[in-house]
């Protein structure tokens, strides 16, 4: 076996060489495993590109909002039945979408006659 893997490459142990003849012999196989395991995704494509429309569609909704919509929509979204806001912004971030806090302006912030009373109190 030690001949062997000196023929392939000089500085290989015959532990290593052992282990890949007993890995070829038990499956069949010289070459790593594909990387496995870990956790699903929880929305597919179609359903991200449902999200972001929803955004789209309406900008100043909440990110709660949108969590209520997606748990009560069975249509788009079958089968989620929880799903967290860190995920619903991860996923409008990864769409170039920012999340701000939208507030509404008093009208009389921006009135003539508070606007006048600016002009007079800089000229004062």
């Amino acid at each position: 076996m030690r001949e062997a893997g000196q023929r392939v490459q000089p500085n290989l142990s015959r532990f290593t060489v052992a282990s890949i003849i007993r890995t070829f012999r038990e499956e069949n196989r010289t070459q790593r495993r594909p990387p496995g395991g870990g956790r699903l995704r929880l929305l597919s494509e179609e359903q991200e590109r449902e999200l972001v429309n929803m955004v789209i569609a309406n900008n100043v909704i909440r990110l709660r909002e949108i969590q209520r919509r997606v748990i009560e929509d069975d249509h788009h979204f079958r089968g989620i039945n929880a799903i967290s806001l860190s995920t619903i912004d991860r996923i409008l971030r990864k769409n170039q979408f920012r999340m701000k806090q939208v507030y509404r302006v008093p009208f009389e912030r921006n009135s003539d006659r508070v606007k006048n009373q600016r002009v007079e109190y800089v000229q004062v």
